[in-house]
């Protein structure tokens, strides 16, 4: 899943609100509910081959995105920036470690791992913003970050190994994030960029695919199609949430954020069939860490001046 950098600080007019939480509902519903049902479709490709079309049918979908939006000077000014370059690159690798996670969470039919560690990620980001930022915590977000904390060390028991999908999933959007923090660009022109600078690799590795026959591409109509619309499907969630964070104030947008992390777990249980047995407890101080950490933001959010 990628997010905006900056959210719209004072609510405009309620119809302009309206419209905005009506477009972040859309966005992490699109996350949460119709992209985990997409891979899940998808279930006979490779999950390389999936993740290399994210990229590929993903890149031109940006690259006609930026041009409505007039963002092509920009786009052509940070790549003249071998700093903003270089962050970009490493940023791309986070969120390609993610896509890459996610797609292997439902091939294999363990959402609800990649449900857990989308509801911890607000929390992992808090945390290394206060490691790598010196980013001061409220009372209330260390107790957010030690129920996390205690939820991840209790799925280690119960499993008997570290719930690894949940913590990459958590870390990599986490890090991606606190990496984004560094270059100033509007989502849709960092996430072009990004996969601009991911093409290559990404052909290389369809060729690698297809000379190995692990590819579906051109072999299953239907789920070529499927492979040729993954661009659309990465993209237009981007979108919505892109032009929800502008009318929306920052404490509504992370509220909406849990939105994608909750419809996934309805997807595990109810449509894929997926049991949560023993994570009943972990899953419940997730639950309550959520609930302290959105109780705190929206307090701060009101007590600001």
């Amino acid at each position: 899943m990628v997010r905006n950098m900056k959210a719209g600080e004072h609510q405009q007019d309620p119809s302009r609100a309206t419209l905005g939480v009506v477009e972040g509902i859309g966005a992490y519903l699109w996350w949460g509910l119709l992209t985990t049902l997409y891979f899940h479709w998808m279930k006979r490709t490779d999950p390389l081959e999936l993740v290399a079309w994210r990229v590929l049918g993903g890149l031109p979908v940006m690259l006609v995105v930026v041009q409505i939006r007039g963002e092509m000077p920009l786009l052509r000014k940070i790549l003249r920036d071998r700093r903003a370059v270089f962050a970009l690159f490493i940023s791309g690798l986070l969120i390609l470690l993610n896509w890459l996670t996610f797609i292997f969470s439902v091939l294999n039919e363990r959402i609800t791992e990649a449900s857990l560690g989308y509801y911890i990620n607000p929390l992992v980001s808090v945390a290394l913003g206060a490691i790598f930022l010196g980013e001061r915590l409220r009372p209330l977000q260390w107790l957010a970050v030690g129920l996390a904390g205690m939820a991840v060390m209790l799925l280690a028991l119960t499993s008997g190994s570290l719930p690894w999908i949940s913590l990459v999933l958590a870390f990599s959007f986490g890090g991606y994030g606190l990496v984004r923090k560094q270059v100033k660009a509007e989502s849709e022109v960092g996430l072009c960029i990004e996969m601009l600078l991911l093409l290559l690799p990404m052909l290389a590795l369809q060729v690698w695919l297809t000379a190995s026959d692990r590819t579906i591409f051109l072999t299953d109509a239907p789920l070529t199609w499927g492979l040729l619309i993954g661009g659309v499907v990465t993209v237009v969630p981007l979108i919505l949430f892109s032009r929800s964070a502008r009318k929306l104030r920052l404490a509504t947008v992370g509220l909406l954020q849990y939105i994608a992390p909750s419809a996934q777990l309805c997807v595990a249980v109810w449509l894929v069939g997926e049991v949560i047995g023993d994570r009943w407890p972990a899953l419940i101080l997730i639950g309550l860490a959520v609930l302290l950490y959105s109780f705190d933001s929206i307090r701060a959010h009101r007590n600001r001046p």
